[in-house]
């Protein structure tokens, strides 16, 4: 298959309902190369598994990546965006992924985030107000938007008067990724952006320095000390979580709740027993996952599914075409928030495994706990699409929904 096939990765009825093309590709080209990207396309759970675990693809790739978005040229704020982005977790390998990781981590246990939950549970009530007001809302800007961003902020203490810059800052940042715009406006924005929110951060990790508290940043400057290799990080992976954790959330939120809008025989299954939460939590992740892909530099010529990669190319593996394969999942397409086995693969797999993925889990339950409490959901006819999707995210723009009360 080629280009001239009609595969179509980059339109908005891809990013709408993307399943029929994964299929197509997992039966027909698995490891397909995509001429747009000039990188190589996998759709199949056992080949996705075989990338992560190889030695032959690395993650240390930001400079390919960043330099093929055309982010990257001879002036100091692209060098500045390069040596900042080439230190997050996201791009390392072991042993230096590993150190990063155990670093980041101290503030997504369990223990952690249940002490979290009272503090969520206030966010979610706050972000349902206008909702138990007037009996509708626009889930994403009145509801996951604020979950997400105000739950992020409160775990690194942000303060609240700045909380809306870093909703801009997140967005801004993952607009040249995959098949967003990528203009030379939008280029420049990603780097000022980058610039900006590292400077906010470099001053905010100073005041915790000088008067440290409970939250993120302080732990991860007590988990600088004493040790060289993490001087400077605490910028740093503040940067990623804060960054990558707000789009994840508004999007698995808003997926999750028009998941079960779509499947009303599940919403009232869900509604008569909700011990069925954490399937329906699972079950949302599998189907309509937040996050469509990861992605991986080959270094070594090598074959993957029986097709050849050469050194220097990209991979893409589509974890959301992984959640539908027939080998790994039976009748994988239907939405069943009973099913027991769901080893999805949403938030990656292996060591690069999601590190906010529990704080997703956690918001998305306090969020349907809250939600449950209106007798009946309905959509209220409004059109929703995917505008500004990309490659890697996915989650309407906007999505009206009605609470009756009759």
């Amino acid at each position: 298959m080629s280009a001239s096939d009609g595969i179509d990765l980059m339109s908005e009825s891809f990013f709408a309902n993307p399943f029929p093309t994964f299929e197509r590709l997992r039966t027909q080209a698995p490891v397909y190369f995509f001429e747009p990207y000039q990188s190589f396309i996998l759709t199949r759970g056992a080949d996705i598994e075989t990338l992560t675990k190889s030695p032959h693809f690395s993650s240390r790739r930001a400079n390919e990546l960043l330099g093929g978005l055309g982010l990257l040229g001879e002036d100091e704020a692209s060098k500045e965006m390069l040596a900042t982005w080439s230190r997050l977790v996201f791009f390392q390998d072991p042993p230096r992924h590993t150190l990063l990781r155990q670093l980041i981590m101290k503030g997504f246990t369990p223990a952690a985030l249940e002490h979290f939950r009272p503090r969520l549970v206030s966010l979610v009530e706050r972000a349902l107000e206008k909702a138990r007001r007037q009996g509708e809302m626009e889930v994403v800007a009145d509801f996951a938007e604020p979950i997400a961003i105000n739950a992020i902020a409160e775990l690194f203490a942000l303060p609240e008067a700045d909380r809306p810059q870093f909703m801009r800052w997140s967005k801004d940042l993952l607009k040249p990724a995959g098949a967003a715009i990528n203009t030379d406006e939008v280029r420049s924005s990603v780097r000022r952006t980058s610039h900006d929110m590292v400077a906010y951060l470099r001053d905010l990790v100073e005041k915790r320095r000088a008067a440290p508290g409970e939250d993120l940043i302080s732990q991860f400057i007590a988990g600088e000390e004493g040790n060289p290799q993490l001087a400077g990080e605490a910028v740093i992976q503040s940067f990623q979580m804060i960054g990558a954790g707000f789009v994840t959330s508004t999007n698995q939120l808003t997926n999750t709740v028009l998941a079960l809008l779509n499947h009303p025989e599940q919403l009232n299954a869900l509604r008569a027993d909700p011990r069925l939460t954490r399937g329906a939590i699972e079950e949302s992740l599998r189907h309509e996952p937040a996050i469509l892909s990861i992605n991986r530099l080959c270094v070594e010529d090598t074959e993957l599914g029986g097709t050849r990669i050469p050194k220097g190319r990209f991979v893409h593996a589509m974890t959301a075409a992984a959640n539908r394969d027939p080998e790994v999942f039976p009748d994988p397409d239907r939405f069943d928030i009973t099913r027991t086995s769901n080893r999805h693969a949403t938030f990656g797999v292996g060591a690069h495994y999601c590190p906010g993925a529990s704080l997703v889990r956690l918001e998305v339950e306090e969020a349907l706990r809250a939600l449950l409490t209106f007798p009946r959901w309905e959509l209220t006819g409004r059109p929703y699409d995917y505008q500004g999707s990309n490659l890697q995210d996915r989650g309407p723009s906007s999505l009206h929904v009605r609470f009756p009360r009759t």
